[in-house]
């Protein structure tokens, strides 16, 4: 097995935590315009990092699902013509939580299971005199504790992450130059 497996990843950088739910939000319909605000949504849960205790309650589903209920609400009742946007809004911010429990423990269902969560997917292929795959997945859980830390270092983003992301976002910006180039 590879060692790196068993090492607990790093988090999921702020800048992906943004374009990921762009784009998704871009492929499902919205336009880029409105898609772009809802998308820094993404990376709210990790505002309790300002608070020294980084993966806190910000990053349960449960908690930005009761928090954003108000909003929900208010939209429901006063503004309707933005109930996709607000509903929409929550599944961005519900999606940091998700995408961290992939890069390690993650209380994403506090306090209804008071275990940090974290899934760890690989699939190693082999080339040999044939080719062989070998798919891991494990669900590890640690007790959630919400400890204040000194201090904490943080990659806004990495090379991979800013690759990743241009490669994510030039589709879209491609599609919205098209049409002013061709129109010259």
């Amino acid at each position: 097995m590879i060692a790196s497996f068993y090492a607990v990843a790093a988090d999921l950088e702020p800048l992906l935590h943004v374009v990921v739910p762009f784009v998704a939000l871009v492929l499902y319909g919205v336009e880029p315009r409105r898609a772009a605000p809802l998308s820094l949504l993404g990376v709210v849960p990790d505002l309790d990092a300002l608070l020294l205790v980084h993966r806190s309650l910000s990053h349960s589903v449960v908690v930005l699902g009761l928090v954003w209920v108000p909003v929900l609400v208010y939209v429901r009742m006063w503004r309707p013509g933005l109930w996709v946007e607000a509903v929409l809004g929550l599944l961005v911010l519900v999606s940091h939580p998700l995408l961290d429990m992939v890069g390690g423990y993650t209380p994403v269902l506090w306090p209804l299971y008071g275990d940090s969560v974290y899934l760890r997917m690989a699939l190693d292929g082999r080339v040999s005199p044939g080719v062989s795959f070998n798919p891991r997945v494990e669900v590890l859980g640690v007790p959630t504790v919400f400890k204040p830390v000194a201090s904490l270092d943080y990659p806004l983003f990495t090379g991979e992450g800013l690759a990743v992301s241009l490669i994510l976002l030039l589709p879209i910006v491609l599609s919205l130059v098209k049409p002013r180039l061709e129109a010259r």
